[in-house]
Parts: structure tokens; C-alpha cells; sequence
């Protein structure tokens, strides 16, 4: 296995400079659609290219734990796990800081000390090939299935996960504001790094982001259209007054290039919600500090609506197909369910009983999964979307705090960690 990159080495390219305007609506399509590089199951840090939180398996109403994993340290994100049943899981504890487990029992299979503790700002992304894809504060690594390194590229920043593009490269921008483009059987550049603040200082510090803050610029994990190439991100500019969301299209044909389309500048405080896009592409969702939830037309960055929640989330929202959104919880706020009706939203229903103590998950069949607080810590609770009724309730022991991130699994095992390190898996129950 290679060895720790020890001396970070920054990558000495020229910024882009072809950032001519022109109307979004005109963008061309920068690549023939081709197959989906994303691995069966929960392949990304939030389900999908789109950032939905939302699996297409249909959900079990009735669960039952099956394990449960106890780490050093935290875990800050959700598990993603692939077709074999192999769940992947960070950690910023002493020793290994990416761990490779057995779906059905939680045993560790392989773990790697490889990345730094940085990794723990993302989930690992997985393709339809087995590999790995997995960022810290030095480098983006890839390994292949038996935790063995396959490349390892130098990066300035931290990401918070990454995606695939449509031409099946790798995308990632750090939390400094640089945008990456690899290839993503060599690591190789597709293109020079883009630095959306020019000689941004290198830092470590990657605690704002877990708030979206001005320190953070870049603090959540982008979303990706793979029928048009545009990408969505949120983003805090030096100087800015607030931060705002942002458009840009990327181009894999011929001479690849990325260049701008539309800012929105409507998220005061910052943000701690990855924007979310609708089924067909035509919105995106994205949460501000002082309680927002906006839906903005992806061709525009004109404003369609926006939904107050009464706090500030902590985490992306869930996006059904349908257009069902269920807000990441904060505060003491209840868990909710907001629909998109066209010109304006409306709120389905809100349950100020269950205090939502993380970032909701929807499944097919009209059920979500949440984690929620009791008297002595949090139970998983998996209600119908329709209605938010409680279906069933599961005790999560140990002291918990709050859920980072609920993610389903192939077989409709439901996986939560908590950011006290602890690690839940709920099967569906029998009979």
C-alpha cells in the first residue's frame, strides 16, 4: 500500500479563465448521457448525484435493530454502502479513519489509517466498479474493494464528499473553495483547479462548515445534474454579506471547462444544507441559517418559493420524487413535511412530539426514518409521509445527541450513526 502523503503539494495550474456569460437556458448539453458510474445502493454521502436523501427501496414499517458499532471519536456523516452488502463508515478517532464493514454483522472487514482525520467531512463514494473515492486534508485517495490504495492525488482544502460527473470523472470542491475535476481511474486532472477565491489560504480548520459559516466557504457537498452537466453548490464569498447558491456548467467534450451560469444570493447567516434537485432537474432546494427552505428554477437562479421552518437546520433536507421535503432537524424543532405545489409550498404536516434530532430519510412505499428525542436520549422512529404517523419507534442506547445522517441499504437495512461515534443498524423485522 502506498504511503501517507506527508508533505501537502499543491497543484501549480493556471485558474480557468474561460468565464464568458451567456444565458443559461442556451447551455449545451456537455456529453450524450451516458450510464450512471454510481454504485448500486446508498453510493454517496447523500444517496445520490441529486443530494435527495431519498432511497428507492421500498422501506420497511417495521424494524428491528441488528447491531450495533461503537468508534473512537465521531462520525459526522452517513454510511454509504454497496449491492454486496459492505457498508462504509468515517471516523476522526485514533487509528483507522475509514472503515469497511460487514452489512450483516457490523464486523469490521477492512480498515484504512491512510487518510487523515479530515476524512470524516465525507462519506465515502462508491461506483459501480467497487472503488472507493475518499478525501482528507492532503489528498483525494482511491482503494479498491480489499482497502488497498489505487491512486492518491494532492488537493488544497478539505472536501465534503464528492460526486460523479456524467462523463463518470470525479467532482469535488474543498471547503477553501476549489473546485476539482479527476479522472477517476487515474486521479489524473481532467482540468485545472478552479479557485473561486484566489489564493485562498490553506487551512485545517474545518469547524465552521459543520455550521456553513463565512469561515467555511464552501461547506456542503455539491449536487449534480447528470442530464445537463450543471452543477449546484453553496458558497460564502470573501467579503460577501451572506452566502448564496450557485450554478455552473461543466463541459467533458473536447476542450473540458467549467464556467459560471447564476448566483443566488438568499441565505443569510450561511448554510448547512447541500442543495437538493428536483426528479426532472428543474428545481433546486437549498436551506438558509434563519430558518429557509427555497426552491429555486435550476435554468435561472430565479427564486420560486420559500418556506419558513421556524430554525435553522443542521443537515440536508430529504426530496422524495414527488416533491415531498422533509427539513433536517435543529433546535427543538418538530419533524415536518413540506410539498412543493408549483408557485408555492405547502406545509403537509409537523409533529412537535418527535423533536427531530437529525437528518431525515424517505424510502419508496411512503415512509421515513428519523431519529428523535425522548426523555433519555433518541429513538428511531419510521413514519408514514403522508400523514407523519408513527409507524414504529426504535430505542438507539448510549448517549446519542443527535443522528448524522440515516442511510438505507439494498436489502431495506436502515443505518444510523450518531455523532458520538456510535454506529445503528435496523432490519426489517419479520412477520
Amino acid at each position: 500500500m502506498p504511503g501517507k502523503l506527508v508533505k501537502r503539494t499543491a497543484l501549480a495550474f493556471l485558474v480557468l479563465a474561460s468565464l464568458t456569460a451567456s444565458s443559461p437556458r442556451d447551455a449545451p448539453r456537455p456529453v450524450d448521457r451516458l450510464p450512471s458510474v454510481y454504485g448500486p445502493g446508498w453510493s454517496a454521502a447523500h444517496a445520490d448525484a441529486g443530494n435527495t436523501d431519498y432511497s428507492p427501496v421500498t422501506g420497511a414499517r417495521n424494524l428491528t435493530q441488528a447491531w450495533q458499532r461503537s468508534f473512537p471519536g465521531s462520525i459526522y456523516l452517513g454510511a454509504t454502502n454497496e449491492a454486496t452488502g459492505r457498508v462504509y463508515v468515517t471516523t476522526n478517532g485514533l487509528g483507522c479513519h475509514l472503515h469497511a464493514l460487514d452489512g450483516a454483522t457490523g464486523r469490521t472487514v477492512w480498515c484504512s489509517s491512510e487518510v487523515d482525520r479530515q476524512a470524516i467531512s465525507s462519506s465515502a463514494l462508491l461506483d459501480r466498479d467497487g472503488h472507493i473515492y475518499l478525501a482528507d486534508g492532503e489528498a483525494m485517495h482511491s482503494f479498491n474493494d480489499n482497502g488497498n490504495v489505487r491512486w492518491e492525488t494532492p488537493i488544497v482544502g478539505t472536501p465534503l464528499s464528492a460526486q460523479f460527473t456524467p462523463a463518470g470523472n470525479l467532482i469535488f470542491i474543498t471547503h477553501i473553495g476549489r473546485i476539482y475535476v479527476l479522472n477517476r481511474a487515474t486521479g489524473e486532472p481532467v482540468l485545472p483547479p478552479m479557485e473561486l477565491i484566489p489564493g485562498a489560504p490553506e487551512t485545517d480548520d474545518t469547524r465552521a462548515c459543520m455550521r456553513g459559516t463565512e469561515e467555511c466557504p464552501s461547506s456542503n457537498t455539491l449536487a449534480v445534474d447528470l442530464d445537463t452537466g450543471r452543477i449546484f453548490f453553496t458558497f460564502w464569498d470573501k467579503g460577501a454579506p451572506s452566502a448564496d447558491i450557485r450554478a455552473m456548467q461543466l463541459n467533458e467534450v473536447s476542450s473540458p471547462s467549467i464556467r459560471p451560469l447564476w448566483k443566488n444570493e438568499s441565505l443569510p447567516g450561511g448554510s448547512a444544507t447541500s442543495p437538493d434537485l428536483s426528479a426532472d432537474g428543474s428545481r433546486v432546494y437549498v436551506g438558509d441559517n434563519e430558518g429557509g427552505i427555497h426552491a429555486l428554477d435550476t435554468a435561472t437562479g430565479d427564486k420560486i418559493w420559500s418556506h419558513a421552518t421556524g430554525y435553522a437546520a443542521g443537515g440536508s433536507p430529504s426530496l422524495s420524487p414527488e416533491g415531498l421535503i422533509m427539513p433536517s432537524g435543529g433546535g427543538d424543532g418538530g419533524l415536518m413535511a413540506i410539498r412543493d405545489m408549483g408557485d408555492r409550498s405547502q406545509r403537509v404536516w409537523t409533529k412537535n412530539t418527535l423533536v427531530n434530532r437529525g437528518i431525515p430519510t424517505q424510502a419508496a412505499g411512503g415512509v421515513a426514518y428519523a431519529a428523535v428525542s425522548t426523555t433519555l436520549g433518541n429513538d428511531l422512529v419510521v413514519v408514514d409521509t403522508a400523514s407523519g404517523a408513527e409507524l414504529d419507534r426504535e430505542r438507539m442506547p448510549g448517549l446519542t445527541i443527535f443522528s448524522v445522517g440515516t442511510t438505507v441499504a439494498v436489502d431495506g437495512t436502515v443505518l444510523v450513526p450518531t455523532i458520538t461515534g456510535e454506529l445503528f443498524a435496523f432490519r426489517p423485522a419479520q412477520g
